[in-house]
């Protein structure tokens, strides 16, 4: 099949996000779900391409990543014209390449590395091949760049806080179909933004790495459009420890982490930041380094708790978006992140500066809602087939012939399809409750009273009961025979339309209400 690339002319404006490392699928995961909150980049980028770079494909952080965005793009492109819940479109390079396919896979987010499955580092830069003669030993040269343990280490679950062995595997990125594919499917007005550590091995590496290629390879499709493209990055600082091992060797130690990044800081600031190759960097960490985590390698076992500095990296990117103000800048403009007020043990949404807090208040609150409605026993469980809008022939005034039918019954509550949601739905309740249990703990809605809540039924107080869910219930009947949720007897709806219109319309109800009774 021939790949048709789009032409600028006509082609949408995208935002690429590269995710590198642990660090960068856990961004993107907090990214992900305030998109499905409703949650809209500004500066017209009608959809983001993220992009994963990270050798450990077994990683738990990654793989929980790539499948929550392709239950992203299940859900949404069954929603016929999507306005608040999963408005933004999230694609990847395959869909790029080929605007007619609408092909979805958790694999198109993720870039292969080469060579990294099996074998050591030893096996990847081909070391016993190199010349070791006495007077021209090549071996002991490159003995002066990497110990025995770096050689020696297998590359299949990342490069184990070693920056200097991820530059060397990361090189292939360039050379690859991948990158290929994304430099000819790049358009003017498109954008790029990069997540990474400086505290690790794949992300320190990374991000250099990418710069190089994106403002300085002439070799690469499309260069001068990517040279002069819009490119922000958000840096993390150390910010979180795992648990000390009683192995001596272990790889992993936190007490390495403050000089890496000091190493790292330093570097980028020669360089990246001296040079102004970014538009915009952001930098974030936690001095108190929060709970420890278990320690992990890589692989599998390695699915750290989300943390709200994670959060505060994905809105990073929305910030970067908005600001026109390093348009026509010369100089790198460098921000950090601060709390509007100081904290003891819980941060809520009330910490944020108000610009921020206005961003994502009313979509947290309305998803969070949605959320907990599908999953709690006073919910959903209770309204099937007993509330007016689960049923079928919704308007009993007219004739049955003139009823419509509502496709929010038992059946579809029972379906595959309705597990989907249900799926996604977890991941953002886990993902809310994660942050809730680290340190820093965020619990955006702390109840001190029902009135003190911008959404009065999101209480999480001891005397939540059903009751609560009543006023949902209510909106729901009322709206449910709109022609606006439900759509006209000959449309062809899309199977998730109805669920997802019906609940922002209720939603969006009540949060004007007691968002009214919260501000007198």
């Amino acid at each position: 099949m021939s790949k048709n690339y789009v032409t600028s002319e006509s082609s949408k404006k995208t935002l690429y996000i590269f995710g590198i490392g642990g660090t960068g699928s856990r961004v993107l995961k907090a990214m992900t779900l305030l998109l499905a909150s409703g949650c809209q980049l500004e500066g017209g980028f009608s959809q983001i391409v993220p992009i994963i770079i990270d050798p450990d494909k077994s990683n738990g952080d990654l793989n929980r990543t790539k499948h929550l965005m392709r239950l992203y793009q299940e859900i949404r492109s069954e929603i016929e014209e999507p306005s608040d819940f999963f408005q933004q479109e999230i694609s990847s390079i395959e869909n790029i390449e080929n605007d007619e396919s609408k092909s979805i896979s958790e694999h198109n987010f993720q870039w292969d590395l080469k060579d990294v499955d099996s074998g050591t580092f030893e096996d990847y830069i081909k070391f016993q091949t190199l010349n070791s003669d006495e007077g021209n030993n090549d071996q002991n040269f490159v003995k002066l760049f990497y110990s025995q343990k770096n050689l020696d280490s297998s590359l299949n679950v990342g490069f184990k806080g070693n920056p200097n062995m991820g530059v060397v595997v990361l090189n292939q990125i360039t050379e690859s179909d991948q990158f290929r594919n994304f430099a000819k499917g790049f358009n003017d007005g498109d954008a790029i933004f990069i997540i990474n550590s400086i505290f690790g091995g794949t992300g320190a590496a990374g991000l250099p790495l990418l710069l190089k290629n994106i403002r300085k390879n002439e070799k690469v499709v499309n260069y001068r459009k990517i040279r002069d493209s819009k490119v922000g990055a958000i840096t993390f600082l150390p910010y979180f420890s795992v648990d000390n091992k009683t192995d001596a060797d272990n790889e992993i130690k936190s007490e390495t982490f403050d000089e890496k990044a000091k190493v790292a800081l330093s570097y980028y600031n020669r360089t990246i930041i001296n040079n102004n190759e970014l538009n915009a960097i952001y930098f974030i960490g936690n001095k108190t380094k929060g709970k420890n985590y278990v320690y992990s390698v890589g692989g599998e076992s390695q699915k750290n708790h989300a943390n709200f500095l994670e959060l505060i990296g994905a809105l990073s990117i929305f910030d970067f978006c908005s600001n026109e103000y390093f348009k026509d800048h010369d100089k790198t403009v460098v921000k950090e992140f601060g709390l509007k007020k100081t904290y003891s043990n819980v941060i809520d949404l009330f910490h944020l500066d108000d610009s921020t807090r206005n961003k994502v208040e009313e979509h947290l609150a309305k998803f969070k809602v949605f959320s907990d409605y599908l999953t709690s026993k006073y919910g959903l469980s209770k309204a099937k087939n007993v509330s007016r809008w689960t049923k079928n022939k919704l308007n009993r005034r007219f004739p049955v012939a003139k009823s419509r039918n509502s496709t929010l019954t038992e059946s579809f509550f029972d379906s595959p399809e309705f597990s989907t949601i249900e799926s996604f739905v977890n991941y953002f309740n886990r993902w809310i409750k994660e942050m809730e249990d680290n340190n820093p703990s965020f619990i955006p809605f702390r109840n001190k009273s029902s009135q003190n809540q911008p959404l009065d039924i999101l209480s999480n107080d001891k005397t939540f009961n059903s009751k609560r869910y009543k006023l949902l219930d209510q909106s729901n009947n009322r709206f449910i025979t709109k022609k606006e949720i439900i759509g006209s007897k000959k449309e062809k709806t899309l199977k998730y339309t109805i669920l997802i219109r019906l609940f922002e319309h209720s939603l969006k109800e009540l949060y004007t209400k007691n968002r009214e009774n919260y501000e007198r």
